[in-house]
């Protein structure tokens, strides 16, 4: 998560289970630059993990690695950062708030395992579906997430936004259709089945996230950091857990065998998008989160349209059109 530049005060705690170390104050106004960037950048590394894992594969479409090591990597390197910037933090003197109880630790095991699902789903349904089609699927969690608001946060929409975000999944679609193409038939099935688990597993994981990371209005929250570090401990032992076994299931090579570049490139694209994703779902939402996603489609298609010398396709220009009608209908006054 980027390092957070608001300015940090004492606060008293009223909760004896929180040790009262340091507490981030709440942003001001000046925050506004700051979280557009955060979305900007949440798109460029979202575009970029979509490209590198594509490019990861070999000549004949499979992976030459064991794809579980990527985000259980992802994990590592989001927890290992995470941990440096609440370090860097004490040692510049910043206040934060760092509190373990067992039940608040306990509490990061649902959504780490969501996550777990959801980046696991990732490379079949690309490997199934491509990786345009990826994207298109991956929007299903913007309805996904709104209904998942609705039961855990008891978040309420009105039917204006409700129709934007119909909108914004429209507009994904229209940028994917494909007249008359039925490769794969028996494949699609598959993907079209995860990608339903990796939507509602994505947009679960997001919304307990947020649900954790703002806290309860009464509760003095811990530093971002701090929260990310619980999150990520438990993404890195559900991954080591499936990467090992999945090695020893196989041939027993190493768990980096047939890493290459371009899954390198995977790998820091998403510990930036997964870092940025927590700054977002605090101090934004998912609905923030999920508009990028939405973004992020277009981009991807425009990417490889240019990759393939293709001219810019009525179906990119209307998915744009109504992507940014959706983001204008839902930004409108309620």
């Amino acid at each position: 998560m980027p390092e957070n530049p608001l300015n940090f005060s004492r606060v008293g705690v009223a909760s004896a289970e929180v040790i009262p170390k340091f507490v981030v104050r709440p942003q001001g106004g000046s925050s506004t630059f700051l979280r557009i960037g955060s979305c900007v950048a949440l798109l460029f590394f979202s575009v970029g993990a979509t490209l590198f894992t594509e490019m990861s594969k070999s000549s004949d479409g499979t992976y030459p690695y064991n794809s579980f090591m990527i985000p259980c990597t992802v994990e590592a390197v989001k927890l290992f950062v995470s941990t440096g910037l609440l370090l860097s933090s004490k040692l510049r003197g910043d206040i934060v708030v760092v509190s373990l109880t067992p039940s608040k630790f306990a509490s990061y095991i649902l959504p780490a395992l969501c996550y777990f699902v959801s980046n696991n789903c990732m490379f079949y349904i690309i490997r199934e579906l491509g990786p345009t089609t990826f994207q298109i699927t991956n929007n299903l969690k913007v309805l996904a997430t709104g209904v998942l608001m609705r039961i855990f946060l008891g978040r309420r929409m009105t039917w204006l936004r409700w129709k934007a975000l119909m909108l914004l999944v429209l507009g994904s679609v229209v940028t994917q259709i494909q007249p008359g193409d039925s490769d794969n038939a028996e494949s699609s099935k598959l993907g079209y089945i995860l990608a339903l688990v990796n939507s509602f597993a994505a947009g679960a994981g997001g919304v307990i996230s947020e649900k954790l990371l703002k806290g309860t209005d009464n509760a003095v929250v811990d530093s971002i950091h701090w929260q990310n570090m619980q999150l990520y401990f438990f993404g890195l032992a559900f991954g080591l857990g499936s990467s090992i076994s999945k090695m020893y299931a196989s041939d027993g090579n190493g768990l980096f065998q047939g890493f290459n570049t371009c899954a390198s490139a995977t790998v820091v694209s998403l510990a930036m998008a997964g870092l940025l994703v927590s700054f977002v779902l605090k101090y934004l939402d998912n609905f923030a989160k999920c508009f990028v996603n939405a973004l992020s489609i277009i981009f991807v298609a425009l990417v490889y349209a240019a990759m393939q010398h293709e001219g810019l396709q009525l179906k990119l220009i209307v998915g744009i059109v109504l992507t940014c009608m959706a983001l204008e209908q839902y930004n409108l006054p309620q």
